[in-house]
C-alpha cells in the first residue's frame, strides 16, 4: 500500500502503537504529515493496557500493564495537563502503602487513565490511521523508499519509518530485514536489557482488601505491586484485582505453567484478598521494565534510509521515557524532513 501525500510532505510508517508511536503519529498529523500506524496487537496501547474478566453477573477491568505514570519534566507535564484538560487521565494517589503497615513517601503523583489506562491510548489514536493486528515481517529500502512486509500479505510503502516496539522486537525485525548497524550503535542497543513481569489478574467473591487509593507495593518477591482495580476508579461492577509478580520471580517462573504460577501468587497475596477468585488470567510481560536504557531518547539513522528507534527504552524510560522519546522523534523529522 502506497501512502498518500500530503502537499508533499513525506509520508511516514510507525511500527507500534504504543504510547511512543501514538505521540509521534499525533505530533505529525497535526503538522499535516500523512501518517499511518500498524500494531500486532488486537489492543492499542502496548503496556497501556486493560483487560476485562467475567464470571456471572460480575465484570472485572483491570489495568494489567503499566499501573500509572509520574512527571518529572515540564515537556511531559504539559502533554498531562492536555489530557487531564480533555478528561482522560486524573491523579490516582501518591505515597502509596506497602504491605508491612508503612507509606512509601513520594513527592510525585501517580495519574492514571480516567476510564483505564489503555483509554489513554485509544483517546490519542481516536483520530490517527491504525490499522492492528499487523506484525511487520521484513523491512527494504528500494527505489528511495521503504516498503514493509506485513504478515497479512500486505505491503506498505513509505518515504519514513519509526520502530517503537520493545527494543529487542526492533533489531529482531531489522536483522530479518538484513539491515546492518554501525559496530558502535549496535553494540549501545546491545547493551539495553530489560525485566520480565508476571501479570496475575483476579476476579474476586467479594471486595479485596488493599486499602484505598487502590495501589499496595509488595515485599518485592514474589510480589511486587497489587492493585484493586475497583478502588481505583476503574471497575465498577467487578473486584478485581492486580498483582505484579517481582523481577527474580518473573525471570524464575516466566515458563511455568500458568496454574503453578497462579497458584503460588494466590497464595502470596491471600492476607490482601479476602475472598478466593472467580476467575485468573495471566499475562507474561517479557519487555516489562527496562534496567539498561539507551543514553539518548531515541536513534535516528539515514543508511539504507530513513528510519528512528524510539520507546521506553529510550533516555528516561517509564512512561514518561516513552512520551518523551516520541516528542524527540517527531520533531526531529519535522525538522530535518523538509519538503
Amino acid at each position: 500500500m502506497t501512502l498518500g501525500t500530503t502537499v508533499n510532505k513525506p509520508n511516514c510508517l510507525i511500527v507500534g502503537a504504543g504510547i511512543c508511536g501514538l505521540i509521534v503519529a499525533t505530533i505529525l498529523q497535526g503538522q499535516g504529515w500523512p501518517v499511518t500506524v500498524l500494531d500486532k496487537g488486537r489492543g492499542l496501547g502496548g503496556r497501556l493496557a486493560t483487560r476485562r474478566l467475567r464470571h456471572a453477573d460480575q465484570v472485572g477491568c483491570f489495568d494489567y500493564g503499566a499501573q500509572y505514570f509520574t512527571v518529572s519534566q515540564p515537556a511531559f507535564q504539559a502533554w498531562v495537563d492536555q489530557w487531564q484538560a480533555a478528561g482522560v487521565v486524573t491523579p490516582w494517589g501518591q505515597n502509596f502503602a506497602k504491605v508491612d503497615g508503612t507509606i512509601r513517601q513520594t513527592d510525585k503523583v501517580a495519574y492514571r487513565g480516567l476510564s483505564s489506562n489503555r483509554g489513554l491510548a485509544q483517546y490519542l489514536a481516536q483520530n490517527l490511521t491504525v490499522f492492528h493486528p499487523v506484525r511487520v515481517e521484513r523491512l527494504c529500502w528500494q527505489k528511495g523508499q521503504w516498503w514493509l512486509e506485513g504478515d497479512n500479505a500486505q505491503d506498505w510503502q513509505a518515504d519514513i519509518v519509526v520502530l517503537t516496539p520493545p527494543l529487542p522486537q526492533s533489531l529482531d525485525l531489522l536483522a530479518q530485514s538484513q539491515i546492518a548497524l554501525p559496530t558502535d550503535v549496535d553494540q549501545a542497543l546491545a547493551a539495553v536489557s530489560y525485566t520480565p513481569c508476571l501479570a496475575l489478574l483476579a476476579l474476586l467473591e467479594k471486595p479485596s482488601r488493599i486499602p484505598a487509593p487502590g495501589g499496595l507495593w509488595g515485599t518485592g518477591e514474589p510480589l511486587v505491586w497489587l492493585a484493586c482495580n475497583e478502588n481505583k476508579g476503574i471497575s465498577p461492577q467487578g473486584h478485581a484485582v492486580t498483582l505484579h509478580a517481582g523481577p527474580q520471580f518473573s525471570q524464575a517462573y516466566f515458563s511455568a505453567s500458568e496454574a503453578e504460577i497462579t497458584a503460588f501468587l494466590l497464595a502470596a497475596a491471600a492476607p490482601w484478598l479476602g475472598s478466593p477468585p472467580l476467575t485468573t488470567h495471566l499475562h507474561r510481560w517479557r519487555y516489562s521494565l527496562v534496567t539498561n536504557p539507551y543514553p539518548d531518547s531515541y536513534l535516528s539513522l539515514d543508511q539504507p534510509g530513513p528510519l528512528y528507534l524510539g520507546g521506553d527504552a529510550f533516555g528516561a524510560g517509564k512512561i514518561e521515557g516513552a512520551v518523551l522519546s516520541g516528542h524527540a522523534m517527531a520533531e526531529q523529522i519535522l525538522s530535518h524532513h523538509v519538503p
